[in-house]
């Protein structure tokens, strides 16, 4: 399970949520969602695909959006949004850029980085969801839930596509 500086998430499953729980989920939430948005529009420079640019730039703006929605909860909730996303994110998004800078970017390896993030995604909606969260958040945060799920299917559709077109040249 996730956790915070003061607050370890899968010590809360079956309880009944504070409002401060509640905006450290929202929180840790948000700083991955952030994440994403950043990723996806890092990914729109590094591919050459003209379609893969198309779904990175839908996937940022989707980011963006679930991000704008989670910062609404968290105040809503009495809290104060996190600012940015997590140190991890950022140091995935410099090698990103180190990679491309060095001609070492593949739009199959960006393709694989982007598999990785959303399966780290739909498993923190799914650590979030596990706990007992009000039904108006619980309801958001399941469509938010549902729309990584897409990104991760469309993400491999599109992986595997890539693939079996590499292969068919060989």
């Amino acid at each position: 399970m996730f956790h915070t500086d003061d607050l370890a998430f899968d010590a809360l499953v079956g309880e009944t949520l504070t409002n401060e729980n509640v905006v450290h989920v929202l929180n840790h939430l948000l700083e991955g969602t952030r994440d994403g948005a950043h990723a996806f529009r890092v990914y729109v420079d590094e591919v050459k695909s003209r379609r893969l640019k198309e779904v990175f730039a839908s996937r940022a703006a989707q980011c963006q959006a679930a991000a704008s929605q989670l910062v609404e909860l968290v105040i809503t909730c009495g809290g104060q949004p996190v600012g940015g996303g997590t140190a991890l994110g950022a140091v995935h998004r410099g090698w990103a850029h180190v990679k491309a800078a060095v001609g070492a970017t593949r739009d199959s390896s960006v393709l694989q980085a982007c598999e990785r993030a959303d399966v780290a995604a739909v498993a923190r909606y799914r650590e979030a969801l596990a706990l007992r969260l009000p039904l108006g958040v619980r309801q958001i945060l399941q469509m938010q839930a549902h729309d990584a799920q897409c990104g991760l299917e469309q993400v491999r559709n599109l992986r595997h596509t890539l693939r079996a077109r590499l292969q068919s040249q060989l």
